[in-house]
């Protein structure tokens, strides 16, 4: 892992994850206003298949522009996957979040400091595209970002939104 991973991966270990859930928001995002809104959002097909696109495209772009560096991706994932995994384990117990509803968002959590690592480390062959631009910003800031208020990602997203928002709680 490149240094300026592991100084991303650090700053990401010191986010004050879930502090600011449930504070206002700006009209730029739409508002889950509760857990159980955020559930249900971080929870539906849609945020899992937007996700989706969202990482295959990311890989398909880093692909066409430099084959030789995603060969370096899955060896990156097997470095990043414990520790990210063992960071989230201790996470959870010590957040707001009840038992119940920590279990729910443990591996959305897992998966989206993934591809945030993954946008970041690859930033230099394509630009970040929803990753690291649009949810990495409200991890940091306390929020959790739960949902995606517009249409799905088509398949071979081509990674511009043009409706769209994010749900932010």
């Amino acid at each position: 892992m490149k240094i300026e991973l592991k100084v991303k991966l650090e700053k990401i270990f010191n986010y004050p994850f879930f502090c600011a859930v449930g504070e206002p928001l700006p009209p730029s995002v739409t508002s889950a206003m509760s857990w159980t809104r955020a559930l249900k959002e971080c929870n539906s097909s849609k945020w899992e298949n937007c996700r989706l696109m969202a990482r295959n495209a990311l890989q398909r772009f880093v692909e066409q522009q430099n084959w030789d560096r995603t060969q370096d991706w899955n060896p990156l994932t097997n470095e990043l996957r414990p520790k990210i995994a063992s960071f989230v384990d201790e996470l959870v117990p010590k957040s707001p979040l009840t038992p119940e509803t920590a279990s729910k968002v443990k591996h959305k959590i897992s998966w989206d400091i993934m591809m945030i690592c993954l946008e970041h480390e690859y930033r230099d062959v394509v630009e970040p595209i929803f990753y690291l631009p649009l949810l990495d910003p409200w991890y940091a800031w306390g929020h959790f970002p739960c949902g995606w208020d517009g249409e799905e990602f088509p398949d071979r997203w081509d990674g511009v939104s043009k409706k769209g928002r994010l749900i932010v709680f």
